[in-house]
């Protein structure tokens, strides 16, 4: 049991390091940019989830407010792979798992329910 807490331990270290990486690499910026939708979570507690199934681990809660970018839906869940925190220059942070429909909605006007429809 302790090796198994040992390896977790390393395995979130890695995890945390190519997160930083990531998200102070300018072209990891661009991309994010360039290639997502700007959304926002519209309730409280919204699990992500690693696949688009209820019975899938939640990875973490977002709520209210916080921005994402998402990539595409798959039924009706939404793909997303970054919070976006507004803040320049490296507003991006990767985060990639699944959020229901229902909790999320697009940034402009013209893309608000993008993710209903």
């Amino acid at each position: 049991m302790k090796s198994l807490i040992t390896l977790l331990s390393i395995f979130l270290v890695i995890l945390n390091a190519e997160s930083a990486l990531a998200q102070n690499d300018p072209d990891y910026q661009i991309e994010v940019e360039n290639n997502t939708i700007c959304s926002f979570i519209n309730g409280n507690d919204v699990n992500v989830r690693q696949r688009p199934d209820t019975s899938s681990p939640t990875i973490t809660q977002l709520n209210r407010g916080d921005g994402v970018r998402a990539i595409r839906r798959t039924g009706n869940w939404v793909h997303i792979v970054a919070l976006d925190s507004g803040q320049s220059p490296t507003p991006y942070t990767p985060l990639e798992g699944y959020v229901f429909n229902k909790y999320i909605n697009g940034c402009s006007e013209d893309q608000f329910d993008r993710w209903r429809k």
